[in-house]
């Protein structure tokens, strides 16, 4: 099976668990890891499965990743599934579809077939700190909590769930 595992990142979060991905696709498939920016609709579509990766920006799939899922030709018989990273803890399930629903949105529509999402708690760039603090409405005392949940994310664990998805997607 040819696999991509393709990804957006600013921070690093979301590449570090692409090449965990990648890692765990490459011991058994043909797999290629590649930033978003440098795949098009005609290389994705030369692809058997493709994980693809992305941050959460206030609460949504980064924009590219959204650009990328709308220009994907149809591909009857391909496969993918998303993974995703962001600074809060976890999620409730009810939210996480709400953030993967463009990636099972373009799959229904491409007839391509979804597999499932990844979620990762990454660390928040320190220059956005500031801003998401405010945004949040949090004390420094709770910010603080949060920054140290966060620290040090995604780290070993993370990284072997990642290839946990993986090798599960790819039975």
């Amino acid at each position: 099976m040819k696999v991509l595992v393709t990804y957006f990142t600013q921070s690093g979060n979301t590449e570090k668990i692409a090449k965990a991905i990648c890692e765990q696709a490459a011991l058994n498939h043909e797999a290629e890891l590649k930033k978003l920016e440098d795949v098009t609709p005609d290389d994705a579509a030369g692809y058997d499965m493709i994980f693809i990766g992305s941050p959460l920006h206030s609460g949504a799939l980064a924009a590219p990743v959204k650009e990328c899922l709308d220009a994907v030709k149809a591909n009857p018989g391909q496969k993918m599934a998303g993974f995703i990273t962001h600074f809060a803890p976890g999620y409730p399930e009810q939210d996480m579809n709400g953030f993967t629903e463009p990636l099972r949105t373009a799959c229904r529509e491409k007839e391509i077939e979804y597999q499932g999402c990844f979620d990762c708690q990454g660390a928040l760039t320190e220059s956005l700190h500031d801003m998401v603090q405010k945004k949040l409405n949090l004390t420094d005392e709770q910010w603080a909590d949060m920054v140290k949940q966060m620290t040090g994310h995604p780290d070993g664990g993370d990284e072997e769930n990642a290839r946990a998805f993986a090798e599960k997607i790819l039975a």
